[in-house]
């Protein structure tokens, strides 16, 4: 996973409402830890807690400051353990976020 220094500002839970899967990132858990930071923990109580229990963790940012541009990246349905898992589901508004990735990260 390559990250060429975006923008990025960690997205209120909010901001990733009507958020869904765009793509696919492939990377290692340790990859985007390194890139991205430390994952919101969504088995935990609280607003990022997962009400289906279908996501574990999840990355969730805003590019450039552009509420258009929100992107998640999370373990969809996966019961690997984390550090095993290496395809990570895309989440966005829009494909414009996805574009916009290409550039940075390896997306598909």
């Amino acid at each position: 996973m390559q990250n060429k220094k975006l923008k990025l500002r960690l997205a209120k839970v909010k901001e990733t409402y009507s958020t869904s899967r765009i793509g696919t990132i492939h990377a290692t858990y340790d990859e985007i830890v390194e890139a991205l930071g430390q994952p919101h923990d969504r088995t935990a109580e609280g607003e990022w807690g997962s009400m289906d229990n279908k996501i574990r963790v999840e990355w969730a940012f805003v590019v450039n400051g552009d509420k258009k541009l929100v992107f998640t990246i999370y373990d969809y349905k996966s019961r690997f353990p984390l550090d095993r898992i290496k395809q990570w589901s895309l989440g966005g508004k829009s494909d414009e976020v996805k574009k916009y990735l290409l550039k940075t990260l390896l997306v598909e």
